[in-house]
Parts: structure tokens; C-alpha cells; sequence
């Protein structure tokens, strides 16, 4: 096997350092490219979180036109620990109150104990009990199979194994089963005066096979459940239930303890002021981003400083502009529809000359409360109302520039995004060409210096030879004389 020497640098000195410093100067086109690459990497980043943000702001103000931001209702318990209340869009504003009685309870049956039902080392023990037996709830129908089940016994079951079959089976029964002091407890897990009914009846012979006798449950008496009894106005109520859904339009009663509450029924405000905050946060944190993308920064004896990652790119300066004025202009409405010119009317304003906005809520609850409509017809559009034209309103007409740029069909950012794409994709193509001549550059080079020093070390040895020849010839003269 033969190896190749490198002389390199041997002869000439100028040896692989050498190289590198001369391919640092050639590569200094390439630096340029990877620089480029960057920028339109960071360009592309920053388009997205724009358009991150925008989808937000987006959202926020669809929530303006959503009829729930508008019509949500609220309730308040003067006292949680004995009733709350849920109210849905439907329900009517007004003060309710109530006098809780009784609570509605489950019905139980709590067998007799049974003996030996662990063994020595205090594990459930097989009771050698062989039979069955059926459930059946207060909502069965006879002839048909729902809230009904058969539990069939072996001899080797224990009665934990007892209370699973007899659980496996509460989809179907609504029955729930457990161990309480070697007894077996089961409860309706339905509310009310609801009966439980057991049988281990043949129904060929009209016979007990003692299954129930064996576990404690033969002629044990339920302990029914009650109803729950109040008052809602002095109205008295009676319910299987201790949540109540059908007695107020729109309205849950959750009953909790006995006592006396009052409950308050409002339009939930604070949801509406809520949604109106979230927008103008929103909006000023994109705005704010969105400055420091255009910033064009300081120039200083070390270069710029702060400049953004956008400065003057016109589409994100005509966008800032046109948010900006959208805004706080006028929404042009002529009486019909909405009395509210601008959403400065709903407590919305500039606070200096950069465009930031404050809310003012109370401005927005004042107009609400005179006239809600008037309030819902600024923010979203109204179409076909007699006597009036048709209106759009601040919400779609703020979207619509929005989704100009958000668009994932043809919005701008999709656009820019792409032209962004296709110049990275010819700067890698660049740069891989441009990696490619590098490396054979370098190795014309290595070959090239290399090559020198073979001709510098045969220039070397055949001085050498010269000189000894011309010695040896010198010595030979001397002789002579």
C-alpha cells in the first residue's frame, strides 16, 4: 500500500494556515449571502408574529359582534352556601327570593351484616353463594329492559366481587353499591322519592332462591328519598332534584343547604367591559410591536442601533396608519341605525400622539344602559331594518383591512411570506454553487503549493549535486597542480 507525502509548506513556508487566510478573503461573498440569508429569515419571523398578532386582534373584536358578549346575564347569591343560580341569555333581570326546606336526598337500602366475609388474613372470602337476583329503579317500565339489571352470584364470589357486578351494572340501573360494617349499602344515584325494588323471584316456580336473604337484603326497608321543598317569591316549589332548570325561564337553581337567600339577576356588564378591554389591549400591544418593527433607529459612530427588523417597509407603515386612523374615525352613521358616531362615545380614546388607546368603561355602561341597541348596532353590522338603510358596522369594517393582510387565501402577509420564501430559496442555491467552487478552490490551492514545494525540494537536490560535482572537480584540479 502506498501513501501520498505532503510536503506542504516544507519548502515554500506557505503551508494550510496560509490557505485559510487567503479562503477567508475569498469567502467574504459568501459572508454577505449568510448575512442576506438572516436578514429574510428575521424579515420572515417578524411578518409572522405581525400576523400572529393580528389574528388576535382579530378575534378580539369578532367577540364584539358575538349577541352572547351582548345578552349574557349574571346572577348573584346573597348567600353560595345555601343557593346559586346559572342564568342563560333568556333569563329576565329581577331579584329572586328563596327559602330552602328540604333538600332532596337519594334513596338507600342498607342490608343486615353479614358474617364472615373475611378470612384469616382479612382479604375478602369466597361466600359460597350461588343465585341470582334483579334491580330495578323507580323509572323502569315493564317490558322493557332499560333501568333494570340481573346480578348473577357463583360461589366463588366475595362480596367485594358482589358490589362490582352489582356497579358494573349502574349505567343500566342507576344503582351504586357499597360496604359499610360488613353490610351492603345501595343508593339511587338519582334525588327524590324514588323507589328501589329487588327480587330473587323464580319467575318459572314464583319461588326465592334466598340470594337476598344470604346477603342481608331480604325485607330490609328503603329509606326513601325526599324532594327538595322551597320557595322561589314565596311560590312554593317541590323537585326530585336539587338543581332546578324548569322553573324560572332561563334560569338554574342549585339548591345547597336549608335557609333563606336572596339572588340577583342582571345583564352580565362585566363581560361586555371585559370584552371592550381585551380589545384595546390588544390593540395597543400590536400597534406597539409594530412601531418597533418600522423603528428606524440611532445612528452612531458604531453603526445603527434599534433599528427594526421591517423599517421601511411600506405595507407595515400603511398598515399602522390605516389601524390607527380606523380606529377613531368617524363611523359615519346617520341616525337610522346607531346615534354613536365614533367608538370615542363608548369611553375609547387616544391618549397621545403615538395613537396608544384607554377605555373608560363607565362611558360604555352609560350608553348601554339607555340603550343597548344603540350600543350592538355600532359594533356589528345591521342589515334589512325598515325605514333605514342597510349598515356596517366598526367591527366589520375594521376586519375587513385586517383580513387583507391576514388572509391565508390572498392576504398581504401570505404574499410577503412567499416572495420572502422564494429569495431564501435562491440565496441556498447561491450558496451551496458558491460552497461548491470554495472547495475546489481550496484544493487548486492545496495542489498548487503543494506542487511548489516538490519543485522547490528537486530544485534544492539537484543544487545540491551541482555543488558537490563542481567540489569534487575543484578537488581533482588542485591535485593535478
Amino acid at each position: 500500500m502506498t501513501g501520498s507525502i505532503n510536503f506542504l509548506g516544507s519548502y515554500s513556508g506557505i503551508d494550510q494556515s496560509t490557505i485559510d487566510k487567503l479562503m477567508q478573503i475569498e469567502k467574504l461573498p459568501l459572508n454577505q449571502l449568510n448575512n442576506k440569508k438572516t436578514d429574510i429569515t428575521a424579515q420572515q419571523n417578524a411578518w409572522k408574529d405581525v400576523n400572529t398578532r393580528l389574528n388576535s386582534l382579530y378575534d378580539k373584536l369578532k367577540a364584539l359582534q358575538n349577541s352572547e358578549t351582548f345578552d349574557s346575564m349574571t346572577s348573584k347569591s346573597s348567600n353560595e352556601n345555601i343557593v346559586t343560580m346559572s342564568a342563560s341569555k333568556d333569563a329576565v333581570a329581577g331579584i329572586y327570593s328563596i327559602k330552602v326546606t328540604n333538600l332532596a336526598t337519594n334513596t338507600r337500602i342498607t342490608g343486615e351484616k353479614i358474617d364472615n366475609i373475611y378470612d384469616a388474613e382479612g382479604r375478602f372470602a369466597t361466600l359460597g353463594i350461588e343465585g341470582s337476583f334483579t334491580i330495578k329503579n323507580k323509572d323502569h317500565v315493564e317490558g322493557e329492559e332499560g333501568n333494570f339489571a340481573t346480578i348473577d352470584i357463583v360461589a366463588d364470589d366475595s362480596l367485594k366481587t358482589i358490589v362490582k357486578k352489582i356497579n358494573d351494572e349502574t349505567k343500566n340501573t342507576g344503582i351504586n353499591a357499597t360496604i359499610i360494617d360488613n353490610k351492603l349499602v345501595l343508593t339511587d344515584e338519582k334525588t327524590g322519592a324514588r323507589e328501589i325494588t329487588l327480587s330473587d323471584i323464580d319467575t318459572e316456580t314464583g319461588v326465592s332462591n334466598g340470594t337476598l336473604s344470604k346477603l342481608g337484603l331480604n325485607g330490609v326497608e328503603a329509606k326513601i328519598g325526599k324532594q327538595a321543598e322551597f320557595t322561589i317569591n314565596d311560590i312554593p316549589a317541590l323537585r326530585d332534584s336539587n338543581t332546578v332548570s324548569d322553573l324560572v325561564l332561563g334560569l338554574t337553581i342549585n339548591l345547597k343547604e336549608v335557609g333563606n337567600s336572596t339572588v340577583t339577576v342582571s345583564t352580565d356588564t362585566e363581560k361586555l367591559t371585559k370584552t371592550v378591554q381585551d380589545f384595546v389591549d390588544q390593540y395597543n400591544s400590536t400597534m406597539s410591536f409594530i412601531e418597533e418593527q418600522l423603528a428606524p433607529g440611532t445612528v452612531t459612530d458604531d453603526g445603527t442601533t434599534g433599528r427594526g427588523t421591517l423599517a421601511g417597509d411600506s405595507s407595515l407603515r400603511s398598515l399602522h396608519s390605516t389601524l390607527r386612523r380606523m380606529v377613531t374615525e368617524s363611523l359615519g352613521a346617520d341616525g337610522d341605525i346607531t346615534t354613536i358616531k365614533d367608538i370615542s362615545q363608548l369611553g375609547v380614546t387616544t391618549t397621545d400622539r403615538t395613537g396608544k388607546l384607554s377605555f373608560d368603561s363607565s362611558k360604555l355602561l352609560e350608553e348601554f344602559n339607555k340603550d343597548s341597541q344603540n350600543v350592538i348596532n355600532f359594533f356589528g353590522d345591521v342589515k334589512g331594518v325598515e325605514g333605514a338603510k342597510d349598515s356596517v358596522g366598526f367591527i366589520s369594517k375594521l376586519n375587513s383591512r385586517i383580513n387583507d393582510y391576514i388572509s391565508s387565501k390572498d392576504g398581504l402577509i401570505k404574499s410577503k411570506n412567499e416572495s420572502l420564501d422564494r429569495s431564501l430559496r435562491d440565496i441556498n442555491r447561491r450558496i451551496d454553487s458558491f460552497n461548491d467552487r470554495i472547495a475546489r478552490k481550496e484544493e487548486y490551492y492545496s495542489k498548487m503549493f503543494a506542487a511548489l514545494d516538490v519543485a522547490m525540494m528537486e530544485a534544492e537536490s539537484q543544487m545540491s549535486w551541482l555543488t558537490s560535482q563542481i567540489s569534487a572537480l575543484s578537488a581533482q584540479t588542485a591535485v593535478r597542480k
